[in-house]
């Protein structure tokens, strides 16, 4: 085979002739300067023949100029040399399959020169691949324009390879072709970037040191990355900066934090149907009973901050996390170091106003008859049978009842549970006062809770009030007759009946205000009517004083005075109420809350709804549609599921 190195010259010979410019000037260098500008190529891609030395004479006298014949280099000085022995053996392309391309990996050989040295790495072939011939490092030294490499310790090395570093001479500075760096540091001093120009020819390469001297220089003092620097200059690969120091950013601690170990958010109940459109009760379990010493909470300390470092040793502050404390009420134990907090009795786990309390649950085996009496319990009430007519039940805590509730009163802080529904008789008034009410059905009855109202069946010719929303979620579930108000949404499978049942369901304000709203016009139209009957009756008795003269009987006098000081009261009461009414309508006209009316099936003609203070009187049935407050007209659109949170999935957890 002909010497690789003689036809490479041949071929450079032949491709660039018509490229090649002579150029004199002072020095080569000069030389290499004005043919890069000649011919647009960069000087470090160029290659050079001295025709004539110059001489700098005497004084100037007798000087010559350099002749110097330059050319672009054709070849890489990165191309592998067996793919340009492959060109010119013309050897022709192997159909291997993918599997066999990944088994044979051919070897290479790489070159380094730094101060210590020529370095010299070949690495032995994998399967079938090819080995380092003798002839493509022989080659890659001559482009290297290297003189003084030992020829025996080359063969040597490529006729065993051991793929490590062999040094095969030593390094000849020549500043002119050697590499450098520049050292970056960015603003916030948390990193340096170094950026390398390659060295040319036989230049020597950055070593370790180097770069570390170089950073040192900058002010760089910690977080020096030896190991990535090695990486780096080992691959030799320039074409990005090297991030070769970094700072430790300072680590925050993380505030502290309550880990509850019972459920405090109850929101959004599900009630699921088997296939009979029975809804089941059992597994909501939504009375959370505790035992003694049972652990409530838990409190995850505050993190310390950790300082951060710059590269230049400067030191960074770190935030420490702040603290919170365990908030408790009644029935619970706080541990002396305020991490934890147990249950001091047997009960009901409450949460309100952000803290936890057990209270006791009183259960009533059978129902709320004459044999009970009304009940009145500062905790949580169960009730195994019904709450039967005109009895009372109150609790600070929880309500539930097993059975049904007739025309009773049940009062309780936190949510009612009635698994069988409420049938009211027009009699019977269910309040929670902090949360919500869920309930089979309810029939003829008035309702008010201060959050949700859930009913699995139906909501029929009664007057219900929820502060947030009002969701009759079951197969049949339907809301016909009387009147419906929540705070924010009432979603129902139908609402109204096709005999046109009058049905009125407002949304967007807040139910205990507009109560207080309608209270108010409602006491000042009674004392407008006793005032005007006051006003004529002084006015008369007046008359009749003018009349005789300014005398009065004893009797009439007094009557006069005591009707005259009741007039100046009504009108004080009717100031008063005026001012209140005032201030609650600017406050309803403040109120962002809009609103809407969903329903999943049908919403029947006679119905009236109410969003803020607009109206829209349904007179044709419609059917999947959401009434919504979009500027000051309702619009119709798409019908909205009402969104239940994470109930269904706890139900199914807790069946599991």
């Amino acid at each position: 085979m002909k010497n690789l190195k003689e036809l490479l010259k041949t071929l450079k010979d032949e491709d660039i002739a018509e490229n090649e410019v002579e150029v004199y000037a002072d020095s080569v260098k000069q030389a290499l300067e004005l043919a890069s500008r000649d011919l647009g190529v960069d000087i470090s891609e160029l290659d050079y023949q001295i025709l004539e030395k110059g001489t700098s004479g005497l004084l100037g006298i007798g000087r010559q100029p350099y002749k110097v014949l330059v050319r672009p280099i054709k070849v890489e000085e990165e191309e592998d040399l067996t793919a340009i022995e492959q060109k010119l053996h013309a050897v022709p392309e192997v159909d291997l399959k993918v599997q066999d391309v990944a088994r044979n990996v051919d070897g290479s050989a790489k070159i380094r020169i730094t101060k210590t040295g020529i370095w010299l790495t070949v690495t032995p072939p994998k399967g079938g691949g090819r080995r380092v011939d003798l002839s493509d490092v022989s080659n890659r030294i001559y482009s290297l324009r290297i003189q003084n490499a030992d020829l025996a310790k080359m063969e040597k090395e490529i006729k065993h390879p051991s793929g490590r570093p062999v040094k095969i001479g030593e390094w000849i500075p020549n500043p002119e072709y050697d590499g450098s760096m520049t050292v970056e540091i960015t603003d916030d001093e948390m990193k340096a970037y170094v950026h390398f120009v390659p060295p040319r020819f036989c230049g020597r390469h950055m070593d370790v040191d180097d770069v570390i001297e170089a950073l040192k220089r900058s002010g760089v003092v910690t977080g020096i990355k030896e190991q990535k620097i090695a990486e780096y200059l080992d691959r030799m690969d320039y074409s990005q900066p090297l991030l070769a120091a970094e700072g430790t950013p300072p680590r925050h601690g993380k505030d502290a934090y309550i880990d509850y170990k019972v459920r405090i958010d109850k929101s959004g109940i599900q009630l699921e149907e088997d296939e009979k459109g029975r809804v089941d009760f059992k597994d909501l379990d939504l009375l959370e009973n505790v035992v003694v010493g049972q652990v409530l909470a838990v409190k995850v300390p505050a993190e310390e901050g950790v300082p951060g470092r710059t590269i230049t040793n400067r030191i960074m502050p770190a935030r420490s996390g702040k603290d919170i404390q365990i908030k408790y009420g009644k029935g619970t134990i706080l541990s002396q170091d305020g991490t934890e907090l147990t249950a001091e009795i047997n009960g009901q786990v409450v949460y309100q106003n952000g803290k936890l309390s057990v209270e006791p649950v009183y259960v009533v085996k059978g129902d709320v008859s004459t044999e009970t009496g009304n009940i009145v319990f500062l905790g949580s009430v169960i009730v195994s049978g019904s709450v039967q007519d005109n009895f009372v039940v109150k609790a600070a805590g929880n309500i539930e009842v097993k059975g049904t509730v007739q025309k009773a009163n049940l009062e309780a802080e936190g949510d009612i549970i009635i698994r069988q529904g409420i049938m009211g008789r027009e009699g019977a008034k269910i309040e929670s006062t902090g949360g919500s009410i869920i309930a089979k059905f309810i029939q003829t009855a008035n309702v008010l809770a201060e959050k949700d109202v859930i009913v699995a069946e139906g909501i029929v010719h009664s007057n219900v009030d929820a502060g947030n929303r009002i969701i009759c979620n079951g197969r049949r579930a339907r809301i016909v007759g009387g009147l419906i108000r929540a705070g924010e949404e009432v979603n129902s499978k139908y609402i109204g009946s096709d005999s046109f049942t009058k049905t009125t369901v407002r949304v967007g304000m807040n139910p205990k205000v507009l109560q207080q709203l309608n209270e108010l016009e409602e006491s000042k139209r009674s004392i407008n009517e006793e005032f005007d009957r006051v006003r004529k009756d002084v006015t008369t008795l007046t008359v009749q004083k003018n009349n005789s003269g300014g005398h009065l009987p004893k009797d009439r006098e007094e009557l006069l005075g005591k009707l005259v000081a009741q007039k100046q009261k009504m009108e004080q009461r009717l100031n008063e109420i005026n001012l209140s009414l005032e201030e609650l309508k600017a406050y309803l006209t403040m109120l962002e809350q809009k609103g809407k009316v969903c329903i999943e099936k049908s919403i029947f003609p006679g119905v009236e709804i109410y969003i803020k203070d607009k109206r829209f009187n349904v007179k044709d049935p419609y059917s999947y549609v959401k009434f919504s407050l979009e500027g000051t007209d309702i619009r119709l659109s798409e019908y909205e599921p009402p969104d239940l949170g994470e109930a269904q999935k706890l139900i199914a957890r807790r069946r599991r």
